[in-house]
């Protein structure tokens, strides 16, 4: 009994160290404040349900306006629905889970990210290492927030809105109510 009470222990303490050991650093490298360009975004990524290697030019090309969303923790679980209020299809999300642990992120979150999207038929690129962060110069991580970015005719990339959804939507849950009245505000940032 006294060995299995230490291999628990020890498993215990394993995997405590391990999810330290694998908490991502401070990444963001560029300002806020900097100019970024279409040529500044990441030439392969990740888009959940399709190839993880999906290519810049695949969804981003020069002379198209598109709006890039950069969805923290919780407003993830309002934009899974954004694509039953709006028809438009140069929206691109974002999931900015880039300080989750590592080991984290595999056990758990890209699984639910794929559940929670599988429906949605806006593309979400899975950030989970931080380059689309990084690129934009975001530096607020605060979990209930999000960040429309838009990128313009001219190749320019410009952050046009941010917002706030209620804390601990994701665990917690939203009623319909309050659903319906985030998705509202959110739509009217895209007309």
């Amino acid at each position: 009994m006294k060995n299995i009470i230490k291999i628990v222990i020890l498993g215990i303490v394993g995997f405590g160290i391990l999810v330290y050991l694998t908490a991502p650093k401070n990444i963001n490298k560029i300002d806020e404040n900097q100019n970024v360009t279409i040529e500044s975004l990441p030439r392969y990524f990740d888009v959940l349900g399709k190839n993880p290697y999906t290519k810049m030019q695949d969804l981003f090309k020069e002379g198209e306006e598109k709006y890039l969303v950069v969805l923290n923790h919780d407003s993830l679980v309002v934009f899974k629905e954004l694509y039953k209020k709006i028809d438009k299809n140069n929206i691109v999300l974002i999931a900015n889970i880039s300080n989750t642990p590592w080991i984290v992120k595999q056990i758990a979150v890209n699984g639910e990210l794929e559940k929670m999207y599988k429906e949605s038929k806006i593309p979400l690129i899975n950030d989970s290492d931080g380059t689309f962060i990084s690129t934009l110069g975001q530096r607020d991580t605060k979990q209930n927030k999000y960040f429309v970015y838009k990128l313009f005719t001219n190749g320019e990339i410009k952050k046009i809105s941010e917002g706030n959804v209620k804390e601990k939507a994701l665990e917690n849950g939203l009623s319909k109510d309050e659903l319906e009245k985030s998705l509202k505000e959110i739509v009217k940032i895209f007309e």
